[in-house]
């Protein structure tokens, strides 16, 4: 089959083959809309390549609730591995990962492991597909994932998923529509015009064809008319078997089909032949989704609910109707038999948060409460917490707050006063993820004084150790250590290690973060660590994971800081605790931009914004990050994302978002000569630091406010390396940030040296490919009379006949050069696996697949001189 404009992305795949037989695995983001041709690509890449490897496929299903890992248990069945099969059946997700990854790396070829219709999978399958893409590069696989990008909403999960990938293991591949010229070429071939099939079809390949196929005679009105034109010519028969395969979003068996109409066979042959329907492993489905959806959407309310009552009696007559939870409750659900669905919602709950698919989970306790209608409130409540859990653990803040509070109503109602406020301790701890510290201070205070004339408990001490957490997170340490050490004697006195270790991770972080306690600190926080992980207390676990790299990411030790938190992402990820691997994947992403790997900063932070469901805790720092570089940069809107971050950081009244927020703003004054902060702001602040804080934010802040306001404030004990009032203290800063390896920090402090100094510094802060502050320093060097300045980078037009980036023209210039790499990504201040992305897009626009040709190519199309 001619793939039509699609020979770019097959030369794409091919090439990132090649480079797995080489020996490092890779993701492919196929994405388009459906139709686009993604099937076909991928198939036409298998043709290919089947000689060359083993390949294996999977697809997603569209149920109502997807069946858990459907895609990776029906490799495991092509791979015939009766061990991964009984591992799958024990419902250990991590031994089944584990074992499955052992399987492809024992294999003794290549493999290509294809994932279809990732939009539809369950949250099982999208945590697998992290567990493999963090680990692609270990093995000779290539990975390639399909999706429909026009189905994923802001709060679709598959959001989520991207934005977590490994920046360094995946590539992208958006399909686009057929150009005009191409389907007035196929619509002449025909006899059709071409410009009224474009019009209607968009250029979607698959309206193309169907609009041209030679069983769609004619020019139908839109595309749904075209699919129902060619249904309307079959014969009566053979429309009611579409009908009810249309109900079955995932096939029908033929043994369901026989039972349903005996004789069917004769009814289907014609469909089969022009492939209108297809048969694979028993099971009958449409060849193309919109099939499917445009004749159920056909078929009348009443039918449609018949249809599914049909199948739904088929399915509990099944040997074990346990194992068709999902599609049990799929069809209960279009048949009205709400009380049969109920009784399966548990049960499938069950076997989702098993698997780890807590999204899934979230979602049939949901619907359990839209369809319960009855009066037992214990059954009410269970599903009010479940929800709210499970919410909870997938970054639903805010439902899971609308659901405590239910509870919270109820259990006032009850007067169970253990249940009120171990409630309103829950509630405090939401209500701190969605950004809203007087909220959680006030459910948190209100919980100790439900609580404070009860007996000592687990709850009790918890509530204790809540308030301690909220201040530690505003710095406040002595109040912090008051209940936490009261919390610690309570859970000791219990013998509860899970409060403990919450307990004991509130005193080490502010212990920490206090030089005179700093070892002290990280030993009480290592403890927290190890009780968590020996009594699988996961959040708590997580909790010191992200502290204990937080604080280290804030003394400067980032080696320490980056073991700590892959440790904790690879733990966090595992379990599916979504809300610890997003917040540490944006102190990894703080890291970056302090190391001076600004491209991967830039890019991890986006990627963490373009999911709208994260809380404000999470996404503050993103937006002072992306912010902060298109500052630096000079490039368009950085001071509406800062301001944003601003105001969302002084609703959590914590200085560790504030002051971040703040210096960035300050920075920007300084480099732009615009007042942008308010004095009430800068004030704010400034209180804020006499009673809370940690000294290193406390003294940035400080130093930014000097340098942009000459107004100066003293804080409890000032940070050192903060100290530049005279040379001799710029000097030792100097080589503290240089040692740190913090260039941009290093170019600041040694801008106040001498002029030696201060062309270094403007180099520095050049090959940074720092704008702004290039332009801002440059200026200062002119008005004190220095008139050597080193030139800025010579700006290459955008222009450019193959539409180069600025940034890929430099890495091109490079490659000239003969530059590796390494060496490129030495000279840049990125890494060796950006600049991999950078010359991959290179060759792409270049229409070449070796570096040196795309030099050439360069000189011949005099984009380099």
């Amino acid at each position: 089959m001619e793939l039509i404009e699609r020979s770019g992305f097959l030369t794409r795949l091919n090439t990132q083959f090649d480079d797995t037989i080489n020996g490092e695995g890779h993701c492919i983001l196929l994405s388009g809309e459906a139709g686009m041709g993604k099937s076909s690509l991928v198939k036409a890449f298998c043709t290919e390549r089947k000689g060359d490897c083993r390949i294996f496929r999977g697809t997603c299903d569209a149920l109502f609730t997807p069946r858990p890992l459907a895609p990776l248990y029906d490799i495991i069945w092509q791979l015939g591995n009766d061990t991964l099969t009984q591992t799958g059946n024990k419902g250990s997700r991590g031994d089944l990962f584990a074992d499955f990854l052992l399987e492809l790396k024992n294999l003794t070829e290549p493999s290509v492991i294809i994932f279809e219709d990732i939009h539809w999978a369950d949250e099982a399958t999208l945590d697998f597909i992290k567990f493999l893409s963090r680990r692609i590069n270990q093995l000779q696989c290539m990975f390639i994932l399909t999706y429909r990008n026009d189905e994923i909403h802001s709060r679709h999960p598959l959001r989520n998923l991207l934005g977590q990938l490994p920046i360094d293991s995946f590539s992208r591949l958006e399909l686009l529509p057929l150009s005009k010229h191409a389907v007035d070429r196929m619509a002449a071939e025909k006899g059709y015009s071409g410009e009224d099939v474009y019009e209607i079809s968009g250029g979607n390949p698959f309206y193309v064809t169907e609009i041209l196929a030679s069983y769609s005679s004619g020019l139908p009105e839109s595309i749904k008319d075209s699919i129902l034109s060619v249904c309307a010519r079959q014969s009566d028969e053979t429309r009611n078997v579409w009908e009810i395969l249309s109900v079955a979003p995932t096939g029908l068996e033929i043994k369901y089909l026989e039972k349903l109409i005996p004789s069917y066979t004769g009814m289907i042959m014609q469909s089969l032949d022009s492939k209108i329907l297809l048969l694979k492993a028993d099971k009958l489905f449409f060849k193309h989704e919109l099939y499917r959806r445009t004749i159920e959407s056909s078929i009348s309310p009443f039918a449609k609910t018949a249809l599914n009552k049909s199948i739904l009696d088929l399915l509990l007559e099944a040997a074990e109707p346990e194992q068709e939870t999902e599609r049990i409750i799929h069809h209960a659900e279009r048949a009205n038999e709400y009380d049969l669905m109920l009784r399966f919602i548990p049960l499938a709950a069950r076997q989702a948060i098993s698997l780890g698919a807590h999204l899934e989970a979230a979602k049939l306790y949901c619907t359990a409460i839209t369809y319960y209608k009855g009066q037992d409130m214990a059954r009410l409540i269970h599903y009010y917490e479940s929800y709210a859990y499970e919410c909870y653990l997938t970054n639903q803040t805010r439902e899971a707050i609308k659901y405590q509070e239910k509870l919270l109503a109820l259990f006032q109602q009850q007067n169970d006063v253990e249940k009120i406020g171990d409630c309103m301790r829950f509630l405090s701890r939401l209500w701190w993820f969605e950004g809203n510290r007087n909220e959680a201070e006030k459910y948190g205070f209100q919980a100790v004084e439900v609580l404070e004339k009860q007996p000592d408990s687990r709850v009790k001490a918890q509530a204790f150790s809540n308030i301690s957490q909220l201040k530690m997170l505003s710095h406040q340490p002595h109040e912090c250590m008051t209940w936490g050490q009261l919390a610690i004697a309570m859970a000791k006195k219990l013998d509860d290690m899970e409060t403990l270790s919450h307990a004991l991770n509130n005193v080490g972080t502010v212990q920490m973060e206090m030089p005179e306690l700093k070892q002290l600190g990280i030993d009480v926080l290592q403890e927290s660590l190890h009780i968590a992980l020996k009594g699988s207390f996961h959040e708590h676990a997580a909790r010191a994971y992200t502290n204990l790299g937080a604080s280290s990411i804030r003394l400067k030790d980032f080696a320490f800081a980056k073991k700590i938190l892959d440790e904790g992402i690879q733990y966090c990820e595992k379990r599916e605790l979504d809300s610890w691997t997003n917040y540490m994947v944006s102190l990894n992403a703080r890291m970056d931009m302090e190391t001076g790997a600004w491209d991967d900063a830039y890019r991890t932070a986006e990627q963490l914004l373009a999911n709208d469901e994260h809380p404000s805790v999470v996404t503050i720092g993103p937006m002072i990050i992306v912010g902060t570089i298109k500052m630096r940069r000079a490039e368009a809107g950085a001071l509406p994302i800062l301001l944003r971050a601003q105001e969302k950081a002084f609703e959590t009244m914590e200085l560790q978002r504030i002051i971040p927020a703040m210096v960035a703003l300050l920075e920007y004054e300084w480099l732009t000569g615009e007042k942008i902060l308010s004095n009430h702001e800068l004030d704010r602040t400034i209180e804020m630091t006499e009673i809370m804080g940690n000294i290193y934010e406390n003294s940035e802040f400080c130093f930014w406010l000097l340098k942009v306001r000459s107004q100066e404030i003293s804080v409890d004990g000032m940070y050192e390396k903060y100290k530049i009032c005279n040379h001799t203290l710029a000097t030792q800063a100097t080589q503290f940030w240089q040692a740190a390896g913090c260039p941009y920090e290093e170019a600041i402090t040694l801008f106040d040296g001498d002029e030696k100094d201060k062309s270094n510094a403007i180099k520095l802060v050049q090959k940074m490919g720092a704008t702004a502050t290039y332009q801002k320093l440059k200026s200062v060097m002119l008005a004190s009379g220095i008139r050597r300045i080193p030139r800025g980078m010579r700006q290459t037009t955008s222009s450019n006949v193959a539409n180069l980036t600025l940034r890929e023209l430099t890495v091109l210039q490079l490659l000239k050069e003969g530059m590796q790499n390494k060496e490129i990504a030495s000279k840049l201040f990125i890494s060796s696996k950006t600049v991999d992305h950078h010359i991959s897009a290179l060759l792409v626009k270049l229409n070449v697949n070796s570096r040196v040709k795309a030099v050439n190519e360069a000189l011949k199309l005099e984009i380099l001189k």
